[in-house]
């Protein structure tokens, strides 16, 4: 059995067709979404209904809950300043922007979902199992933190998402995978990545898939939606940007 995880799409349309269509080439057997659909991206709508179209079955993210529950924030860890301000106009924009029944099915995805394929048992949640939406597991979390964190987790494998860089940690037995992310990826390449398992019985092997997409048309689209430069900043560079280094990344104009 083959399984496609994927994470974080945050409203980017184009990124999440390019992978849908990669899955479709891998002869993949089932997919499942690890949260945060929407947020900073300029298509919430069109990514959710792709989503719902595709009869993908999801968990929810941070950002899903701000949006659904039309919240003041999504509790990300912005830096005071720029970043926060970015951070709460995208915030503003997507819940203006989004459909009720959207806001509806996204404030009612589950926190958790504990799944079997074959005879491998997983967890996937968006932050952590002791924190679904918020806390970050990350690939230097101390290896003491790790431990507090799976302790009482009963499934073989973690997957998570949220930290927008993919990542496998091995604790104590158990397996820890974040699956990247589709559409904003820290990961210093303008792509969109995503985590294929192939199990059979209780083996498995992993592939982190890094797939290109049109960067260009979405961030033309955040520009002429008025949501702040630097989200189409970000994608360009597919990382957090130093701004002395963008013209040296940045291969086409905004």
């Amino acid at each position: 059995m083959k399984v496609a995880f994927i994470s974080d799409i945050h409203g980017n349309i184009e990124a999440l067709t390019a992978v849908l269509n990669d899955i479709k080439k891998q002869n993949i057997d089932k997919i499942y979404c690890l949260g945060d659909l929407v947020g900073y991206g300029p298509n919430p709508n069109e990514v959710i209904e792709l989503i719902k179209n595709n009869k993908i079955q999801s968990i929810m993210g941070n950002y899903d809950d701000a949006i659904g529950n039309e919240k003041d924030n999504c509790g990300c860890s912005y830096n005071p300043g720029k970043e926060t301000q970015v951070g709460d106009i995208s915030i503003n924009w997507t819940i203006k922007n989004t459909t009720e029944d959207n806001k509806n099915f996204l404030k009612n995805l589950p926190h958790k979902l504990s799944i079997k394929l074959e005879e491998v048992s997983i967890l996937l949640v968006h932050g952590s199992p002791l924190n679904s939406l918020l806390e970050y597991i990350k690939p230097d979390t101390d290896v003491k933190r790790l431990n507090t964190i799976i302790e009482k987790v009963k499934e073989n494998i973690v997957i998570n998402g949220h930290t927008h860089l993919s990542m496998i940690r091995n604790v104590n037995g158990k397996i820890i995978f974040n699956a990247g992310s589709v559409g904003r990826t820290k990961e210093g390449e303008a792509k969109a990545i995503y985590l294929v398992l192939n199990i059979e019985s209780n083996v498995y092997h992993h592939e982190f898939r890094k797939v290109d997409y049109n960067v260009k048309k979405t961030c033309e689209k955040i520009i002429e939606k008025g949501l702040p430069i630097e989200l189409a900043l970000f994608l360009a560079l597919g990382s957090p940007y130093d701004m002395g280094k963008i013209e040296k990344k940045i291969n086409f104009k905004l």
